[in-house]
């Protein structure tokens, strides 16, 4: 079946886009129980992530069949990294916040296309690093984007204070 990645249309992408950002919070929490569920947590921080990359040269898409039918989103911003330890070229990125791609249509293409979408935007902006970040424990995501050549480059630890 072929899947169509666009530019979301908002306010009419909405309601998919949050259900796919609850179907992430799900998952995340699921691994994480720190993280919001859906019910608590999707609405709000998908309007947060819009607001986010509306307001750092980012990108919000939508993956849909040739029928219309939603089947995946993905959220991305320009990040900078302060301070003197990067090299200029180094220190502004683009950054895949958020995707999901429904189960059914995993393993095809929509990831490429996704990935590839974000790279022509960042490049357009003169961007020569992108960047991305998954939950421990999630491998099938950590997997599909090692094939794609992302590669660690930095991790965090946390602990709870005692």
């Amino acid at each position: 079946m072929t899947v169509i990645v666009r530019k979301a249309v908002l306010p009419d992408d909405l309601p998919a886009l949050i259900r796919f950002m609850g179907h992430l919070h799900d998952l995340e929490h699921a691994i994480d129980p720190a993280r919001q569920t859906a019910a608590d947590g999707a609405d709000p921080h998908m309007r947060y992530q819009i607001l986010d990359a509306q307001q750092n040269d980012g990108l919000v898409a939508l993956a849909e069949t040739q029928g219309g039918l939603p089947v995946g989103m993905m959220v991305c911003s320009v990040e900078t990294f302060p301070g003197e330890y990067l090299y200029p070229s180094e220190s502004r990125v683009g950054y895949i916040n958020d995707l999901w791609i429904e189960p059914d249509h995993r393993g095809g293409t929509v990831l490429d296309d996704m990935i590839a979408m974000a790279e022509a935007h960042f490049k357009a902006l003169g961007l020569k690093i992108l960047m991305l970040s998954y939950m421990v424990g999630n491998d099938r995501a950590g997997a599909a984007y090692a094939k794609r050549g992302f590669r660690p480059n930095e991790v965090q630890m946390k602990r709870e204070i005692s």
